[in-house]
């Protein structure tokens, strides 16, 4: 008898231990990273009505109700103010000058990605035991080293990177290839698809966009307003079917990128023709995907012990006169938009949903950059960081869970090639220095051009360039060779 019960305490010990182990697994919080493309801050129906006091004349109903039940974070910066540059850093935590081999950003999927061995984003959650999965718009390059013979499969980019599961679109809809590769293999769109050149008309850009040389191979059944229905569908589909890990997923939608051909239909809400122009009913189909995840999660009871983060590649670009007349402002009344230096071009909406951890309608002051995901995420799997080779990303969770107004960025670094420029930005406390160089290639003429302290003057109005004032001198050149030393070195820019 007290053989039999030793042995009966064994092996409740033992499957006490699986169990507990499980429950350890299961109690790690699912992550999901949603990445808009050119979405600012006034494109989000709440900032419209905070900004006006009216309604939006594009609702976003479901990116609204992320902001009730979550924390949104006013001085939220992307990596950079157009979204290759912006891609590499969410990534790799880094800023995009730290890619030597492409500081201004990857921009074909034939080129290297030029990101090393260090930890990223998907490369933690997997070490972590995560299920990982991308879904949508890549834009990093590193897809193929060289035109490849086979356009029928990749050779990296999401499986370079330890995605279990992805569905990617190399250059999202807006250049070729216009191909989606499931888990780097070619998905036919329909049972006749070939892959064959891709004629300028059936991208659907408009008119003025003929000199951009967009045609291309393709899958002979390519039509951009199919992006979002199956970018979105099979996110849910992913999402039901997760059960015994937690999984990381890193969701890059199409939307609002240029050609705006929106769906007609999404999850049985009119999209197209839904508002005042194809340019808002991108940012109701946006909506539209976001809603769809967030009733996966709750449909499959996993939406309590989900890290939700919506934000977006860069500033928005309103190109729709009718929108603009009625009062839609996509930089929300900031000055500048997508691909400039100013506050418009890289301040962008972050909101950050997790029931029971984060306090619901909360808001955050604290700077932060899109990049800071990846020492967030290593906090949270509890993954140590290289931080010999992560250098710019500061974890959030002492704001997330404890609402910490602690700086996190001694610096911020911001870099644009608006078409005036090359542009370069530092910004220390509330004082923000912009400088013009002669060249992308180096920083040989930096020269400073405009001071701004954001604290009382946010929207950055050259009657208030503090340049030329009187006292200021010490301060531009301090941040000028500041900026200098931290272009040349492997310095953080972390406190």
């Amino acid at each position: 008898m007290k053989s039999f019960t030793f042995l009966n305490k064994v092996c409740f010990l033992v499957l006490f231990a699986g169990f507990s182990s499980l429950l350890s697994a299961q109690e790690q919080p699912n992550v999901i990273i949603v990445m808009a493309d050119d979405i600012g801050l006034g494109d989000i129906g709440f900032y419209h009505k905070e900004r006006t006091g009216k309604e939006p004349f594009v609702p976003t109903p479901n990116i609204d109700e992320l902001i009730a039940n979550g924390m949104r974070f006013s001085d939220a910066h992307s990596p950079a103010s157009l979204c290759a540059p912006t891609r590499y850093s969410m990534m790799t935590g880094n800023y995009p000058y730290r890619n030597t081999n492409s500081p201004w950003g990857v921009w074909s999927p034939l080129s290297n990605d030029g990101i090393n061995d260090s930890n990223t984003l998907s490369r933690i959650a997997k070490k972590a035991g995560y299920n990982t999965a991308f879904f949508g718009k890549w834009g990093l390059g590193g897809v193929w080293n060289g035109a490849p013979d086979d356009y029928s499969k990749t050779e990296g980019g999401a499986q370079k990177f330890d995605f279990n599961y992805s569905i990617e679109l190399p250059q999202g809809i807006q250049n070729k290839p216009y191909v989606y590769y499931e888990n780097g293999e070619w998905m036919k769109l329909k049972t006749d698809s070939e892959l064959v050149h891709i004629p300028f008309e059936q991208t659907e850009y408009g008119e003025d966009n003929k000199e951009r040389n967009r045609d291309g191979i393709g899958d002979s059944n390519w039509n951009p307003t199919l992006a979002g229905p199956i970018l979105a569908n099979k996110a849910v589909g992913y999402i039901e079917k997760q059960s015994e890990k937690p999984f990381f997923m890193y969701y890059c939608s199409q939307a609002v990128h240029v050609p705006h051909t929106p769906a007609k239909t999404l999850d049985g809400i009119k999209i197209m023709g839904s508002t005042l122009g194809s340019h808002g009913d991108m940012i109701a189909e946006l909506d539209a995907q976001v809603g769809m995840m967030i009733k996966a999660l709750k449909k499959s009871r996993k939406y309590k012990n989900t890290l939700f983060v919506f934000t977006s590649d860069n500033g928005g670009l309103n190109k729709n006169k009718a929108l603009r007349r009625a009062g839609h402002d996509s930089s929300n009344g900031l000055a500048g938009k997508k691909a400039s230096i100013y506050e418009g071009g890289h301040r962008v909406p972050f909101i950050a949903v997790w029931p029971g951890k984060i306090a619901k309608n909360s808001e955050s002051h604290v700077p932060i950059v899109g990049q800071d995901m990846v020492a967030t995420l290593s906090a949270i799997v509890n993954i140590p960081l290289d931080n010999t080779k992560i250098l710019d990303s500061a974890n959030l969770l002492p704001i997330f869970q404890k609402q910490s107004t602690k700086p996190l960025h001694k610096y911020l670094i911001h870099r644009s090639q608006d078409v005036k420029g090359p542009f370069h930005a530092i910004r220390e406390g509330d004082f923000k220095l912009i400088m013009i160089a002669d060249s992308k290639k180096n920083l040989k003429g930096l020269k400073a051009i405009e001071l701004y302290d954001l604290k009382d003057n946010l929207k950055e109005k050259k009657n208030k360039n503090l340049i030329n004032e009187p006292g200021q001198a010490d301060r531009v050149k301090k941040m000028q060779e500041t900026y200098l030393e931290l272009s040349n070195n492997r310095e953080t820019t972390l406190f």
